[in-house]
C-alpha cells in the first residue's frame, strides 16, 4: 500500500527492531516444498529449466507462493526453487548474495531498498524486458517501483497504514476510537485513559518512536511534505524533537510501554505487546491487522490512524514488489512467473492476500465475498484509505532504509536513556543531510 513507493517493513511481518538486523550468521534461509536452497554461483537458471525465487514471510506467504510457484510450473512454466527468511535477516541474505553474483533471479523487493539496488546496477530495468503484463497493476500503483525513468519492480501486493484496536480491551476501559478526524494528542489521551483502565501491567499504545512511517504520517498531518521534491528532508529539527519528546512522555505516563518491554517484542510480530495482550492499540500495516486476528482471541478491528482531514497524511502503499536480478540469465521466465501471479485466476486465488491486498481492481473483484472476516476486513478498509489518503509526492529517496534503521536506534536509545532528545535529533539530520 504505498503511494509512490516504499514498504515494510516491513511490515511484516516486521516488527520494527529496536535493535541492530539480526547477524547473518543467524539467517538461515528455509527449504520449501522439498526444494534445495540454490546458493548457485555458477550462473544456471532458466536455461537448464529453473529459475530461483527469494522472499520474505511467514507460513502464510510460505504456503501461498509454494502452491502459486506449483500451478506456475504445471501450468508450463519452469521449475521455480524457493528461498523462504523472516523479514530479520532477509535483507542481510540478500546483500551477500547479490554482493557475490549469486543472487536470485526473482527478488521480493521493498519500496525502500529499490532505489539502492537499483543505484548499485544490481536489478533488471523491467522496460527493457518484452512481455510483462504492468498494466494488470492500478495505475495509481505501477510507479512504486519506478526509479527515474526505469522499472525495477512490480507491486506484489498493496497495503497502508492503520490503527488496529484490541476491541475486547477497549470496551472494557469503556472507550472508543474517534469516528472522525483527530490529533495526535487525541490518541496519547486514549493511550493513557487506557493504561489507566486496564492496570499496570497493560500499555495503552505500542511504542512507535522509531518508526519513521509513523513521524511521516506526524508529518504530513501539518500539512508539509516529509521530503521536498528533490528527495532533501522537508522534515525539520522541530518536527523530530516533538515526535520524540511525545512518545518520551507516553513511556512515562504508561500510555506506551517501557524500553525493556518493547525490546523484548522485537523481531516478531508474535511477541510484540500488542500480540501478547500488553498494549491496546498499535499503528501498523494492513497486514500486520490480518496477523493479529490469527494470533489473537480477542475482537479487534483497523481503523484510520491519527489525522487531519484537511491534510490527509495515510497514502496508499506498496506492501512488497517483485524485481529481477540485473545477472538472471534468463529474465524472460521470472517475467512470466510474474505474470502469472498477477493475472492467473487460480494463482490470485492461491494467494489471496498473503503478500496484502491484490494490486489489481480485478483480482480485488475475484476475491471479494470469498474473504475470512479479518481479510475482508483489511481489503474494505482500503477503500477507506482511498477516499481519505494523499499520495506522497516523489518516490523515496536514497538512503531511506538507512535513515529508518538509524531512528529505531536513536528511539530506543532515548527510551533506554543513553542517549539524549537533542542527541538524537542531532545524529538523525547530520546523517539524512548525508544524502542531500
Amino acid at each position: 500500500m504505498n503511494e509512490l513507493r516504499n514498504e515494510p517493513p516491513p511490515p511484516p511481518r516486521r516488527r520494527r527492531t529496536l535493535t541492530a538486523a539480526c547477524a547473518l550468521g543467524a539467517a538461515v534461509a528455509v527449504t520449501l516444498s522439498g526444494c534445495a536452497v540454490a546458493d548457485r554461483g555458477d550462473g544456471a537458471g532458466a536455461q537448464d529449466g529453473q529459475i530461483r525465487a527469494t522472499w520474505w514471510g511467514g507460513d502464510s506467504e510460505n504456503q501461498a507462493l509454494n502452491t502459486v510457484f506449483d500451478g506456475f510450473a504445471a501450468a508450463g512454466g519452469v521449475e521455480v526453487r524457493r528461498e523462504s527468511q523472516a523479514f530479520d535477516g532477509y535483507w542481510d541474505r540478500l546483500a551477500t548474495q547479490t554482493a557475490g553474483g549469486n543472487a536470485p533471479d526473482l527478488i521480493m523487493q521493498a519500496g525502500s531498498q529499490i532505489p539502492d539496488y537499483a543505484g548499485r546496477g544490481t536489478l533488471l530495468d523491467l522496460n527493457t524486458v518484452e512481455g510483462l503484463q504492468v498494466d494488470s497493476v492500478d495505475e495509481g500503483l505501477r510507479q512504486f517501483g519506478a526509479v527515474g525513468d526505469q522499472l525495477f519492480g512490480v507491486v506484489a501486493g498493496a497495503n497502508a497504514m492503520g490503527l488496529v484496536t484490541n476491541d475486547t480491551m477497549l470496551q472494557r476501559a469503556g472507550a472508543a476510537v474517534p469516528s472522525g478526524g483527530y490529533g495526535w494528542d487525541r490518541y496519547a489521551q486514549m493511550a493513557n485513559a487506557l493504561h489507566a483502565a486496564l492496570g499496570p501491567d497493560v500499555w495503552g499504545a505500542s511504542d512507535e518512536g522509531g518508526d519513521l512511517i509513523s513521524f511521516i504520517l506526524f508529518v504530513r498531518d501539518s500539512g508539509r511534505q516529509f521530503y521536498a521534491d528533490d528527495g532533501r528532508l522537508n522534515a525539520t529539527r522541530e518536527d523530530l524533537t516533538r515526535w520524540l519528546e511525545y512518545w518520551q512522555a507516553l513511556r512515562a505516563s504508561g500510555g506506551a510501554p517501557p524500553a525493556d518491554v518493547t525490546a523484548e517484542g522485537q523481531g516478531e510480530l508474535a511477541a510484540s505487546p500488542f500480540a501478547t495482550g500488553r498494549a491496546a492499540m498499535d499503528l501498523t500495516w494492513t497486514q500486520d491487522y490480518t496477523s493479529y486476528s490469527r494470533l489473537r482471541h480477542d475482537e479487534l478491528s483497523i481503523s484510520l490512524p491519527p489525522y487531519d482531514s484537511r491534510h490527509p497524511s495515510l497514502w496508499m502503499n506498496a506492501a512488497s514488489l517483485w524485481s529481477i536480478s540485473a545477472s538472471s540469465p534468463d529474465a524472460g521466465e521470472a517475467v512470466a512467473a510474474i505474470n502469472h501471479m498477477a493475472t492467473d485466476p487460480q494463482a490470485i486465488t492461491d494467494l489471496g492476500v498473503a503478500l496484502g491486498m491484490p494490486p489489481s481492481q480485478a483480482a480485488r473483484d475475484q476475491l471479494s465475498g470469498t474473504l475470512d472476516a479479518p481479510d475482508q476486513a483489511a481489503m474494505d478498509y482500503m477503500d477507506q484509505v482511498a477516499a481519505t489518503s494523499t499520495p506522497l509526492n516523489r518516490l523515496w529517496p536514497t538512503g531511506f532504509a538507512e535513515m529508518r534503521t538509524l531512528l529505531e536506534e536513536l528511539n530506543e536509545g532515548v527510551a533506554f536513556g543513553s542517549t539524549s532528545v537533542p542527541e538524537a535529533v542531532e545524529k538523525f539530520f547530520e546523517r539524512a543531510e548525508s544524502f542531500g
